[in-house]
């Protein structure tokens, strides 16, 4: 009885690594797949950042972003055709 326990226990012990070449495959293969989502993640990261930050101005005037448009009195950035004043600050 003692000797069938060590040879059950043997047989099982090399079944559960029969195929080391195929885990290796695996293991690869999970980390290329973990390698390529963290890029695809960093890469969304960027877009969104990107898309945000181009996004985000209130009034864009002969292709530049500014925050602030204003019709009365001095103008503190840029005055366009129309009257209106475009500027990147609080007065």
């Amino acid at each position: 009885m003692v000797s069938c326990v060590y040879v059950c226990a043997v047989v099982a012990m090399s079944t559960s690594v029969s195929d080391p070449a195929g885990a290796r495959t695996l293991g690869h293969a999970s980390l290329g797949v973990s390698i390529a989502g963290i890029v695809v993640t960093l890469l969304i990261i960027a877009i969104v950042l990107g898309v945000y930050f181009t996004t985000t101005c209130r009034y864009r005037y002969n292709g530049r972003c500014y925050e602030y448009r204003d019709s009365d009195g001095y103008c503190y950035g840029v005055r366009s055709s129309d009257g209106y004043c475009y500027y990147n600050y609080k007065y």
